[in-house]
């Protein structure tokens, strides 16, 4: 039996995010008390007693809202609807019975799928009222949840466990929810670790986009999947969820990650657009190539550096992409400007071609998906102990490290202890404080001579074991 797809859907504001991460074990969606906080549907494999399903968390519907945006959310939930195995229909018993609801309800009746009819936030006293409004919807009995701590979501599970088994007698499954889920429903919390954004598949290079408010992510996102996946708008703010996405683009497998742009840090408002920003800043972390878009007419402005900035930080291999280059006028002047601004001002990323593309008409993707790859291949790169001494005889014969205190640091050996990003341990006579000057001379030298382009390098400097120390102590 292939995994059932169960939709959450209702209105805005109703909490279908809030059930969403519990069902999923993890915080995956942003909880906002601000309606319309999902504009992208979220997804997430979920295990009810003995079967596999695929659950979706998908942006409230509002049927008053005569906004062009809350007509598109409100349209790609409509067509995951149609293909549904199983909708939860999540209602507000704090609030009672709304207009939206009502409509909402009608228009569910077109379809075949099973419904389950949730009346959430029932751990109010003043929800004991408005859930018994729900039975006029005529959709069963209303199930009481309460999503934020846990109340009835064992039942929930149950009657779903119940209704897949009557449709399927052949799978051997009890109703019993998994044991694994019994604590964590239960109210109390979980104690679970929150899992990668990006997920624990190793098979496929995980890409996060990132960038400024309106660049263009979400559209170069969809071009790379092949699908409208996310809502794309002029508005800025328009992502605030990351999105994750895996394709084979161009035969290679990736995993993406489209983000919320990133503005300056006095810029940012409290609330909603807080948690969306430090949700992409924790894709960067978990990411391995970060994809910078920068926008033509801003490129590499004071925030697009903070951000570089930050990428390099953290090790992860970089690729910089100008998108609606088609918009472009003097191409040749901007290209000289931004080469320009980087060796001012990114100086270890002196090297780093710049990728030019239009991401509305799929311009310049193959490109950027070379770029992309040599960068990976890079960053898990690994060399030779012996290339690097034979490598290092040379850099110190071309230029001898300085004297410290009197005393020439005599460099000894190195070697590279770890790949993601390439990191290396040289060795010294003595324990000094090697110059940055000379630190950046050797990385420069990586860099260069084992064309470690597009990765950040990280390099650590011990003191080698003396060995008459040892005889001193005995």
């Amino acid at each position: 039996m292939s995994p059932l797809k169960i939709i959450i859907a209702g209105r805005p504001n109703v909490g279908k995010s809030t059930l969403f991460n519990r069902l999923v074990q993890r915080q995956v969606s942003i909880v906002d008390n601000h309606p319309g906080t999902t504009r992208d549907y979220k997804k997430g494999e979920i295990k009810i007693g003995a079967f596999d399903c695929i659950l979706f968390d998908t942006a409230g519907i509002d049927s008053i809202s005569s906004d062009s945006l809350n007509k598109e959310v409100a349209s790609r939930t409509k067509l995951l609807l149609e293909d549904a195995d199983i909708i939860l229909f999540m209602t507000d018993a704090r609030v009672g019975l709304t207009p939206n609801d009502i409509e909402f309800a009608h228009y569910l009746r077109r379809f075949n799928n099973k419904i389950f009819l949730l009346s959430n936030k029932m751990e109010a006293k003043v929800a004991q009222a408005g859930y018994w409004d729900f039975f006029s919807l005529g959709i069963e009995n209303p199930i009481p949840i309460s999503a934020a701590q846990g109340f009835g979501i064992e039942d929930l599970l149950q009657e779903i466990a119940i209704h897949i088994n009557s449709i399927d007698p052949d799978v051997d499954g009890k109703p019993p929810v998994n044991q694994n889920l019994q604590q964590y429903f239960s109210g109390r919390g979980s104690t679970r670790r929150q899992a990668s954004l990006l997920g624990e598949k190793n098979n496929k290079i995980k890409l996060a986009i990132i960038g400024r408010p309106n660049v263009g992510k979400s559209t170069l996102f969809n071009s790379i999947v092949g699908e409208s996946r996310v809502v794309t708008s002029p508005v800025s703010g328009t992502t605030t969820d990351p999105i994750v996405g895996t394709t084979n683009w161009f035969d290679d497998a990736f995993q993406i990650v489209d983000t919320a742009g990133i503005r300056r840090a006095g810029k940012i408002n409290k609330g909603l657009e807080e948690f969306s920003v430090k949700k992409a800043f924790e894709v960067i972390k978990y990411a391995e190539i970060v994809l910078m878009l920068l926008d033509n007419e801003k490129a590499l402005d004071a925030q697009d550096l903070r951000i570089i900035n930050f990428v390099s930080k953290e090790g992860r291999g970089l690729v910089l992409a100008v998108n609606k280059w088609d918009r472009e006028k003097n191409k040749e002047d901007k290209l000289r400007k931004i080469s320009d601004k980087i060796c001012s001002s990114l100086p270890q990323f002196s090297d780093l071609p710049i990728i030019t593309i239009s991401a509305l008409k799929n311009a310049g993707t193959a490109t950027l998906k070379r770029a992309i790859i040599e960068c990976y291949k890079n960053w898990v790169k690994r060399i030779p102990t012996a290339n690097l001494n034979q490598w290092l005889r040379f850099k110190i014969l071309d230029h001898p490290p300085p004297m410290i205190r009197g005393r020439r640091i005599k460099l000894k050996y190195i070697t590279q202890v770890k790949a993601r990003p390439p990191t290396f341990v040289l060795f010294s006579s003595f324990q000094c404080e090697v110059p940055k000057s000379y630190k950046r001379y050797l990385i420069n030298g990586l860099r260069q001579d084992f064309k470690l382009y597009r990765v950040s390098i990280r390099l650590i400097i011990r003191v080698g074991d003396n060995p008459f120390t040892h005889q001193k102590n005995n």
